[in-house]
């Protein structure tokens, strides 16, 4: 599969309520950053970086000692970057720390076998883990084509105090995904339309931590984030449980035919006038 179908992305916050996520725009929560001046463009591999630790500072992001991300504070996933194949060394730092004081260091593995696939750094856990360790995950982000009237949507447990969830559509009782601990995720494709999503403590269906209503469009990829605390008031950092969905990628617009040409009023067998009518009848 080809990069054909999919093309412009943007995100979106989500804490209760219904939200249409089908529109147009580019990602709207990317930080202010720029690239290595060694890093070639216009390759088929792109990442982005989600900061989802509810305790850690502002951050930037070093590759191979280079800072190619700077500023990006927590529940911010950056917009997509091209990264040309190969090995790097990735380096979370607070921002405006020497990179030799990073809380995090990584290996990471980027390749360009399947242009569909892109990558995810994921920033997770707490510094001060009292629930989760502070990490960093690498992960594929599946932006491959999808069928009209189907959304993709991928789900990942980054909420440091929460159990392992069952995620439920609320009009059917479906689990869409069952027994997510924390740092893992996965991807489901579902019909176009609108959902209520509950949350439950896996295996247990009585009472939901958390609801949201959202609204699915068809050939689109999302990615559904859960951050933050379940009890605020008691962990590291005051930051109440949420949904962070993200528009990842959705179809190329379809083109559109150029108005058949209007006659000019002077041509000749142009009956004066005609013209004027056919122009106020595409009006009306």
């Amino acid at each position: 599969m080809t990069e054909n179908g999919v093309s412009r992305r943007r995100i979106i916050q989500i804490g209760g309520g219904i939200v249409v996520v089908s529109g147009v725009g580019q990602t709207t929560a990317a930080s202010s950053d720029h690239e290595p001046n060694d890093q070639p463009v216009d390759t088929d591999f792109q990442t982005r970086v989600a900061h989802l630790s509810p305790d850690a500072p502002t951050i930037d992001i070093y590759v191979d000692g280079e800072r190619v991300r700077e500023g990006i504070s927590y529940g911010t996933v950056t917009d997509y970057r091209d990264l040309a194949p190969g090995t790097y060394t990735i380096q979370v730092v607070p921002t405006g720390v020497d990179p030799a004081e990073a809380v995090l260091e990584e290996t990471v593995e980027a390749g360009d076998v399947d242009p569909t696939v892109d990558g995810l750094l994921a920033v997770i856990g707490e510094v001060a883990a009292e629930n989760q360790p502070l990490e960093a995950l690498f992960l594929d982000d599946d932006n491959s084509p999808v069928d009209p009237g189907t959304a993709r949507v991928r789900v990942l447990h980054a909420s440091p105090d929460a159990p392992a969830v069952d995620v439920v559509a609320g009009e059917t009782g479906e689990a869409l995904f069952e027994n997510v601990a924390f740092g893992e995720s996965g991807y489901i494709e579902v019909p176009e339309g609108e959902y209520t999503i509950d949350i439950y403590p896996a295996g247990d269906r009585e009472t939901s931590v958390f609801e949201v209503d959202v609204s699915l469009a068809g050939g689109t990829v999302y990615s559904a984030f859960a951050i933050g605390y379940l009890e605020p008031d008691t962990a590291p950092a005051d930051e109440p449980f949420e949904i962070l969905l993200t528009e990842d990628s959705i179809p190329d617009e379809v083109d559109i035919e150029p108005d058949e040409e209007v006659p000019n009023e002077d041509e000749p067998g142009t009956e004066p006038g005609a013209a004027k009518e056919s122009e106020d009848e595409k009006t009306t």
